[in-house]
């Protein structure tokens, strides 16, 4: 913006100092030798054919004003403040760095051990003992053939012993069922009631009865173990016994026999005094650590890990040994599940999560902020027996530590971001000496949004400029929300998008035409899920590099509406220098395809006592090219002459500085836009005529 009026300073800088640098001009060489006592001379000084660009290259030599043209050739002045407002995506979610969860006292279980398998067998020889006699006739025939007679035995008390059981002492089953199993290698059908009974405890386990079993026949009833509490020792019972014996003669053999076999199986030890002979799985367990974020309402769907690690200690309050094998199945490294096997009972051990994905909504009751675990326990065999209880209590305690997201998805809730009240500088110095009627009819103001962060939000922006004597512009009218452009996926990157303000929907030509003195205010907020619905199919989503800047741009077409537009400027003279010149006349022919009128007056003044001793007349330069009403420009043909008579010539001897004082206007008294073309030209012709005194 320092640029706006280069276009007339630079016209009136290179003519009047450049061109017709007076103290530069060897006067007494060029008198004529004639007495004259007030010589004139008349000097030609310059003749050129000069564009706008090039007074504007020349004005702005190291390119820093932000000059430029456009695609007609239409100058500019372009003015950019970068990272007016930048926000980190980092800042916009807190993150803990470690996060701890404990599965809780976690039961054992019940203990799972093998089928149990015991037997006895029985003789006719011992069956005919424990009848006491019931049959005793048999006894004479056996290896004979002879019928065999009927019997009905009730109210038996006949005991026969099983093995005992070696992997307990006491056990309490909650679960489990006997198989009991009897063949009949008897000549004849038989009957039994009987027991499977517990000796340890003096109580039966179990009644059954084997009705009518043929000869060589098998048959297996089964019964419940569930709630039983068992000792090691064993026993079948038989309560009774009958057959309908043979009508003819059988082979009486004492050692044909009835086997009872007892099957113990799909056993679940609740507790008891036992020996795990062999390591067997236990019932593990399951469920969901709730990661916890310090904004209550954040939902995190899935997050990719920068760093961090896991450390996973397990803790044992039974009498028994093992392993863990623990699986956090919505924590994969290179698309496998986290898994480790820890020993049973304190060991602690620490899995490095680099580059890890936690899934966070597995849980389709709770489908965010949830891990899922689940551990499976291997006991190790015992030497000896051991104290059991299912109610025994295991617990894991996990730990996330050093934890830094990459990337994370999820729903970030509403979120309002205060842009904070800030100033920033157009550096616009030109236009503080700026006085009179001064519009551009087409600038423009650009908001260039940069944004990674995926997150739906709008922005309202809140921009002033005020001038030197404290009138001040609201740029933007209200409502000046506008909505961020977002990025599609995570990996898209950067989107950008242009915000414009115009003369249409903004005070921007207002604005300009304060002028402002260079200094702009700025504040605002960024409304973050104002509107949107987060969903897992449409969620948030960030790279945690992801950051949302905003740039501010203007555009300044030079199209000038202005109406004897002042500008001031001073210039340090040796007033001394002009001793010998009583007046001065520079005159300016020129064809004028600038559609600009400039007017030109000098202050003299001494800039050390601030004191002013007079001014020349205010004389017009300059005539403005014509412009119709399609913009096209027509030069026009103008002969100026600035004075310096006699009385202002005592004024310059007397200064030290000179203060260049003038006007712009565009054609018809600012009434006609002015644009200011790279290609518009002036053809001039610049002479000066001075009158000495010798």
């Amino acid at each position: 913006m320092k640029n706006l009026l280069t276009l007339p300073w630079a016209f009136l800088l290179l003519l009047l100092f450049n061109g017709c640098n007076l103290d530069e001009i060897d006067l007494k060489n060029k008198l004529s030798k004639e007495t004259n006592l007030n010589p004139e001379l008349a000097i030609p000084l310059a003749r050129a054919n000069v564009t706008v660009w090039d007074l504007m290259q020349a004005a702005d030599k190291d390119n820093e004003e932000g000059m430029t043209k456009d695609s007609n050739g239409l100058i500019k002045i372009v003015y950019h403040q970068k990272d007016l407002f930048k926000y980190q995506g980092r800042d916009l979610i807190q993150f803990p760095i470690k996060q701890s969860f404990s599965s809780g006292d976690k039961v054992v279980g019940d203990i799972l051990p093998a089928d149990i398998d015991i037997s006895t067998t029985i003789t006719l020889g011992k069956l005919v003992d424990k009848l006491k006699g019931a049959l005793d006739e048999i006894i004479p025939f056996n290896g004979m053939n002879f019928p065999f007679p009927p019997k009905s035995v009730s109210n038996m008390d006949a005991h026969f012993s099983l093995n005992a059981i070696p992997d307990f002492t006491t056990i309490t089953l909650s679960k489990g069922t006997v198989e009991i199993t009897m063949v009949n290698e008897l000549k004849v059908p038989v009957t039994i009631d009987g027991s499977l009974f517990d000796v340890g405890y003096n109580r039966a386990i179990t009644d059954f009865t084997f009705t009518n079993m043929a000869a060589n026949e098998t048959k297996t009833i089964s019964a419940s173990l569930a709630g039983k509490q068992l000792s090691n020792q064993l026993e079948f019972r038989m309560m009774s016994f009958s057959t309908p014996g043979s009508a003819t003669p059988v082979l009486i053999n004492l050692a044909d026999f009835l086997k009872l076999s007892f099957h113990l199986t799909d056993l679940g030890v609740s507790n008891g005094h036992l020996m795990i002979s062999k390591s067997q799985p236990v019932k593990g367990s399951e469920g969901v650590f709730e990661f916890v974020f310090p904004q209550p309402d954040l939902k995190a769907f899935s997050g990719v890990l920068n760093k961090g690690s896991v450390s996973i200690e397990s803790g044992n309050n039974s009498q028994m040994t093992g392993t863990i094998h623990f699986t956090l199945s919505e924590i994969k490294k290179n698309g496998v599940p986290v898994e480790v096997s820890i020993p049973l009972g304190g060991t602690s051990t620490t899995i490095d999560l680099t580059g890890a994905v936690i899934n966070f909504s597995s849980d389709p009751v709770f489908p965010f902020n949830r891990i899922p675990y689940v551990y499976t326990l291997v006991v190790n065999s015992t030497p000896g027996y051991i104290d059991y209880s299912s109610t025994d209590v295991i617990k894991m305690d996990v730990s996330l530590n050093d934890i830094e997201f990459k990337s994370f998805t999820g729903d970030f809730g509403k979120q309002s971001v205060a842009i904070d009240p800030g100033k920033f500088n157009m550096k616009v110095d030109l236009l503080n000496k700026i006085e009179g009627m001064f519009k551009l009819a087409n600038p423009s103001l650009v908001l260039s949004i940069h944004n990674s962060i995926g997150i739906p939000a709008s922005v309202s922006l809140n921009l002033k400029g005020a001038n030197k004597l404290g009138q001040s512009v609201d740029i933007l009218r209200n409502p000046n929300a506008f909505d961020l452009p977002v990025p599609a996926t995570i990996d898209q990157g950067i989107v950008t998008g242009n915000i414009i303000y115009n003369k249409l929907n903004s005070n921007i030509v207002d604005f300009i035409s304060l002028p402002p003195t260079g200094e702009m205010d700025y504040d605002g907020l960024i409304d973050f899920n104002k509107i949107n619905p987060v969903t897992a199919q449409n969620p948030n989503f960030m790279d945690m590099d992801a950051t949302l800047a905003i740039d501010l741009g203007l555009d300044l077409p030079l199209e000038l509406e202005i109406n004897q537009l002042g500008f001031k400027d001073t210039t340090s003279i040796t007033g001394s220098d002009f001793k010998d010149v009583q007046s001065a006349d520079l005159i300016i022919n020129a064809l004028n395809g600038i559609p600009l009128d400039i007017d030109l007056q000098l202050l003299f003044v001494d800039t050390i006592f601030k004191k002013q001793f007079g001014a020349s007349k205010m004389t017009r330069v300059l005539s403005a090219a014509k412009v119709n009403a399609s913009g096209e420009i027509t030069s026009v043909q103008s002969s100026q002459t600035f004075t310096l008579d006699k009385t202002e010539m005592e004024y310059l001897h007397q200064a030290n500085g000179l203060v260049l004082s003038g006007s712009v206007s565009s054609p018809d008294s600012g009434s006609t836009v002015a644009p200011i073309y790279s290609d518009s030209e002036i053809k001039l012709n610049v002479a000066i005529k001075i009158k000495v005194n010798l």
